[in-house]
């Protein structure tokens, strides 16, 4: 059988341009997905920063309420109000210092009252859509 070499010239151009449609569409989804790889560890570096620093507040309520060389809990704190301690001068994407809550709550058992004590501290770090909120929960009891 014999072939026609005038009707097959445009073969290797159409081929050419399917091949690089192909690569295109396969280099873009591949870019997609490295973006949101990169988003996702971004957030995760964000929400351990935030975390962190939402520990490291609930450590100061603890220290604050229950001071060193003092017997029993300096309630004075636990006032229902937002304290916000100085943890940084370096907050590496943290905008703000911890928001530390405490409560102080009385327990009546068996005629005697208990105090027990809830911190709870709050950091956010980042902004806009990756913004990472972290909130722990301390939760104490006054021994006399």
């Amino acid at each position: 059988m014999y072939h026609n070499q005038s009707k097959q010239k445009g073969n290797l151009l159409i081929m050419s341009v399917v091949i690089m449609v192909v690569v295109g569409y396969l280099s873009l989804n591949l870019l997609k997905v490295e973006t949101s790889n990169h988003d996702t560890v971004f957030k995760e570096v964000l929400g351990t920063q935030a975390w962190f620093l939402a520990h490291s507040g609930a450590e100061w309520g603890l220290v604050q309420l229950f001071p060193l060389n003092q017997s029993g809990a300096d309630d004075s704190i636990c006032n229902g109000i937002a304290r916000h301690p100085e943890m940084a001068s370096e907050k590496n994407g943290c905008n703000t210092d911890p928001s530390v809550v405490c409560k102080k709550l009385d327990v009546s058992y068996n005629n005697e009252v208990i105090h027990y004590f809830q911190i709870t501290s709050t950091a956010v770090c980042g902004t806009g859509v990756n913004q990472v909120t972290r909130v722990q929960e301390v939760w104490a009891k006054e021994i006399e």
